[in-house]
This record gives C-alpha cells, sequence and structure tokens, in this order.
C-alpha cells in the first residue's frame, strides 16, 4: 500500500485500519501524522452533530435572536468544516504522490530524442484542456492526453539540454505555493499558475536549476485557449 492508497482509504474511513495501512502508518510519518488529523476532524464533526440546536433555541423564549444566531454559527461551522475537509482529504503531498504514480504508466515517453512530436498531435492535446503553446516553445518529443484525478489533462515531454522533462498543464489542480517534489525516483515541482498549475517533473538526480528554468519558461509560453 502506497501513501495514495493509505489517503484513498482514510478519506473513506478514517477509522479504517487494515493490517496493509497500519504497516504503512508506521513506516511513513507523513501519512501518520495525516491519519491523525483524519481523526481529529472525525471526532470534530461527530461532535458538532450531536449539539441539541433545537433544545438550546427552545430554552429561553426571551432570547428569540438566539436561534437565528445558532443557526449562522452551525453554517458558517459546516463551511469551515467542509473547507478544511477538503484540504485535508487531498492535501498537496498527495497530489505529488499522484503525479509520481502517474509516471510510471508511461515509461516510454523518457527518451532522449531530436525528433518532435507532432504539432498536430501537440495542439490537438493541448486544445482538449484549452490551452496552447506560444510558437517559441521548447521542442516537445511526447505528447498525450492522460486521466488524471478524474479529468484529462496535457502530460508532455520537453528536450531540455539537462535531458527529458515531464510537464503537465493541471488546470483543474488549486495549490497555494509552489510544492518541491523529491519521491518514487523522481524530481520535480508544483507551481501555481494563471489557471491551475504546472507540475514539472524529472529523473531524480536533476539540477533544481535546470527544472527551476522550464517552470519559469512555462509561464511565457502557455496560452488559455478556452
Amino acid at each position: 500500500m502506497n501513501c495514495l492508497d493509505v489517503r484513498r482509504v482514510l478519506g473513506g474511513d478514517p477509522t479504517a485500519r487494515p493490517v496493509a495501512l497500519v504497516a504503512h502508518l508506521a513506516e511513513c510519518p507523513t501519512c501518520a501524522r495525516h491519519a491523525k488529523q483524519l481523526a481529529r476532524l472525525d471526532s470534530l464533526i461527530h461532535r458538532a452533530l450531536s449539539v441539541p440546536v433545537r433544545a438550546a433555541a427552545a430554552a429561553s423564549v426571551e432570547q428569540t435572536a438566539r436561534p437565528r444566531w445558532l443557526a449562522l454559527a452551525a453554517g458558517l461551522g459546516a463551511a469551515a468544516v467542509l473547507a478544511v475537509l477538503s484540504w485535508t482529504l487531498y492535501p498537496q503531498p498527495a497530489l505529488a504522490t499522484a503525479l509520481v504514480g502517474h509516471m510510471g504508466h508511461e515509461p516510454a515517453s523518457w527518451v532522449r530524442t531530436p525528433v518532435p512530436a507532432s504539432p498536430a498531435a501537440v495542439g490537438y492535446v493541448l486544445g482538449r484542456a484549452g490551452v496552447a503553446l506560444a510558437p517559441e516553445a521548447a521542442q516537445v518529443s511526447y505528447a498525450h492526453s492522460c486521466l488524471f484525478r478524474g479529468w484529462y489533462v496535457p502530460h508532455l515531454v520537453v528536450q531540455t539540454p539537462g535531458g527529458p522533462m515531464t510537464v503537465m498543464v493541471l488546470t483543474h489542480e488549486k495549490v497555494p505555493r509552489a510544492m518541491r517534489i523529491d519521491e518514487g525516483g523522481y524530481r520535480g515541482v508544483i507551481v501555481p499558475a494563471a489557471r491551475g498549475a504546472f507540475a514539472v517533473l524529472a529523473p531524480a538526480g536533476t539540477d533544481p536549476a535546470a527544472i527551476d528554468a522550464v517552470v519559469a519558461r512555462l509561464a511565457s509560453v502557455v496560452r488559455y485557449t478556452g
């Protein structure tokens, strides 16, 4: 069981503790911390749902405004819980793990080659996601539309002086800040974009400065068309 499997199981049932999950939690501090956060949130939700709001509202006829404030507080509390829940169930480390896991599905794309991908193929893959590349973009040697976390996203490989790097345009993801990736034999970064995020991954050992150069370039060559 990997980190993504653990988060999916816990997202469905924060109290679940199958043998494989327990073994993973014993070896992975990040997932162990995530499990504790979910357990606390689950407890908070149960306590919130058990508050006798109607009984409290009927306790005093004179305090007629109190039920409205209780309802408002309950609504705000529910909104806060949902916001925390959406962040906790799919935190940014889970996004990084999902990206690294996706890399294993297309190993043939990691080749150093002077042969560019078909412009028609690149245009189709990007257009499906509502984006395009400026003519001065780096050479794209591989382009595929991949199903990733429920969305079809452009999976490109660009040729750079430091070797091939994968670029994924994640218009449906939201990240608050840049996040480094260094796991599973890959190194990279996820950064906020004008619409969603960009992810750039390269083999472990790649110079981070080379990765940052690709990220900086993306901001100037990606165009949003839809």
